[in-house]
């Protein structure tokens, strides 16, 4: 058996040197008609489909394969729980970190144009941080009923964001701080418990560091080509039982039935959830194809503002705009604004309002001092930028209001108990502290979160980081499931 997985490790490892020469070759072949960025994308995708193709076809290559699926399955188990247990958590972060925050616990809801919250906005920094080189505004909202401003000074990478009470009296005109401001430092945003669960789902809350966006992707990856795995498995499984004419136990018994039986039940989510989690990472992995066109690629996505001739601080006197004027340019509601205080430039980003609007297309749109539109990348009309967008907006679920919200998180909850029964199915062949480990890992993890809020609603004032209280909480599941896998052994026995 592990002779063959290493000769199937040496396939797979010979079959993406090939996908990755035949990228690098394709890229430089389209480069010269289509562009640096259209080329990159269309490249990344071919080469996406391939891999998840390598994958399938190494695990039907095996003569073993639903032992190499277990196997494999096995290794990947206790990171595809955390990423999907974590992801579908997220999915109501703006709720948890309401519910659990202690700087949020006293904010109150308020109707105000967006006008008047950038009014505010403006005014606020201005007082309190008048050097900030670029501000960054999301209007409250229904799920979020605060006001989120993010400050970025001069030659930092960080920022710096405050939570904001709108004034709840008419005739205040300042915006009150909830909480102590706080410093985002990149890979670094786990400061609420929302943010923990979606900081782990995103980059395995920065615990791997640059490690951990090929390690999400590779994983991504690796579960499509088991989920495929998986239904041809069970589309064997079906036709040797109706071949043997047996009535039913199809699905199996016990563990196993709850593993097939969510895997069947879970397919559209974890078609949609980790494919478009590939779609996603258009542009942001394989850096190695763009060594020889970084420049232009880079300048392409990122295209550096005309200089104005407006002053940081006549931008934010004389030549500041009508800011209703302004939010009511685009044509479409705005749900965040951010500033360029040195060139005076405004970046307007739209409110989902699916299914007013398409839910896959956030649109943009640049202006200066003087409202008048400025120019965007042309990536930004390109078929794959826009195929780009909708894998974006399906996966952060931006477009889903409270109805689809829940059955995506349903989807989710079926996955995880899904891969749970691939756990205890599995690790019931295996000897007892191989079966106790896996219990620790997986359904270890979710008694953990929910340990987790569970704490933070009680003894919301801990000054022990989150994400170490998750990792205690998770230590002290895993010693209780391990003890209790002992003890059911013993009772065997």
């Amino acid at each position: 058996m592990f002779s063959k997985i290493l000769w199937l490790s040496l396939g797979g490892a010979l079959g993406y040197w090939l996908c990755t020469e035949l990228a690098t070759w394709l890229l430089s072949w389209l480069t010269p008609a289509l562009g640096i960025v259209d080329a990159l994308l269309w490249v990344q995708l071919t080469e996406l489909i391939l891999l998840i193709l390598l994958a399938f076809g190494l695990l039907q290559l095996a003569t073993r394969q639903k032992a190499l699926h277990a196997l494999a399955g096995s290794v990947l188990l206790p990171l595809v729980v955390v990423v999907s247990w974590s992801g579908t958590l997220s999915l109501y972060r703006a709720e948890l970190d309401l519910a659990l925050t202690p700087a949020l616990a006293q904010v109150r809801t308020v109707e105000m144009p967006p006008a008047k919250q950038l009014e505010l906005a403006l005014q606020w920094q201005q007082q309190q941080a008048p050097t900030a080189a670029q501000l960054y505004v999301e209007f409250a909202s229904a799920r979020k009923p605060y006001l989120t401003l993010h400050l970025q000074q001069p030659g930092s990478w960080t920022l710096t964001r405050h939570w904001l009470q709108l004034p709840t009296d008419p005739a205040q005109t300042s915006l009150s701080a909830l909480g102590e401001p706080l410093e985002l430092t990149p890979g670094n945003s786990r400061h609420s418990i929302g943010e923990l669960f979606f900081s782990l789902h995103y980059q395995l809350a920065g615990l791997f560091k640059r490690a951990a966006q090929p390690l999400l992707i590779g994983l991504s990856i690796a579960v499509l080509a088991l989920t495929l795995s998986g239904m041809y498995l069970l589309w064997q499984r079906w036709r040797q039982a109706r071949r043997a004419q047996v009535s039913g136990h199809v699905l199996g018994r016990g563990p196993l039935r709850w593993h097939l039986a969510g895997a069947v039940l879970s397919l559209p989510w974890l078609m949609w959830f980790f494919g478009s989690a590939l779609l996603t990472q258009y542009g942001n992995w394989q850096p190695g194809l763009i060594q020889q066109h970084s420049a232009a690629y880079y300048q392409a996505l990122f295209p550096q503002p005309q200089p104005s001739a407006a002053t940081k601080a006549s931008v934010m006197t004389a030549n500041t705009p009508d800011l209703a004027k302004l939010l009511n340019t685009p044509g479409w509601p705005v749900a965040k604004v951010q500033l360029d205080l040195a060139t005076g430039t405004w970046l307007l980003t739209e409110l989902p309002a699916w299914p007013q609007t398409a839910p896959y297309q956030l649109r943009q749109q640049t202006l200066n001092a003087q409202l008048q539109v400025l120019p965007q990348a042309d990536y930004w009309h390109s078929a794959p930028w826009a195929l780009r967008n909708l894998g974006y907006a399906a996966h952060q679920s931006l477009y889903a209001g409270p109805a689809i919200r829940a059955l995506l998180a349903f989807g989710g909850v079926l996955a995880v108990l899904m891969l749970c029964g691939a756990a205890e199915s599995h690790g019931r062949k295996q000897r007892w502290w191989l079966f106790a480990v896996l219990r620790a890992l997986t359904s270890g993890f979710m008694l953990a979160t929910l340990l987790l809020m569970l704490l933070n609603a009680v003894m919301p004032q801990s000054s022990t980081a989150l994400l170490t209280q998750l990792g205690l909480c998770w230590a002290f599941c895993a010693v209780v499931l391990i003890g209790w896998t002992c003890w059911q052994y013993r009772l065997q026995r």
